[in-house]
């Protein structure tokens, strides 16, 4: 199956279903002269979409797919070796710090030049 254009795996259709509701959700934000009116629809079709996402995380579970089930987070356990684990999770806590620390250096910068429109 590698290699072709398109298989209609689980994840892959889920996915791709959640492609056209994103691509939906913006299309019905800016489809109606009345702002508040396209706010609305648009929030309940992102609403509707909510629905996909458990479909798209337990799709592997659900059926025979291309994707292998989850290795990392297992009701019974992490399957993947521990020499690959740690790494693996180091790492995914490095980004989560870093993804803070720049939040925050940009929200302390928006601050600031709030501050500054201010005193202006």
């Amino acid at each position: 199956m590698w290699g072709t254009y398109w298989v209609w795996d689980a994840r892959l259709t889920s996915f791709l279903l959640l492609l056209f509701l994103y691509l939906g959700h913006f299309a019905l934000l800016h489809a109606f002269d009345d702002r508040q009116r396209g706010r609305r629809s648009a929030a309940v079709l992102a609403v509707v979409g909510l629905i996909n996402l458990p479909v798209i995380k337990w799709s592997v579970d659900w059926w025979n797919t291309l994707h292998q089930p989850a290795s990392v987070f297992r009701m019974d356990g992490p399957t993947i070796d521990p020499s690959m684990l740690r790494p693996l999770l180091l790492m995914a806590l490095a980004c989560q710090l870093y993804f803070f620390l720049i939040a925050f250096m940009r929200m302390k910068a928006m601050l600031l030049e709030a501050r500054c429109r201010n005193l202006a």
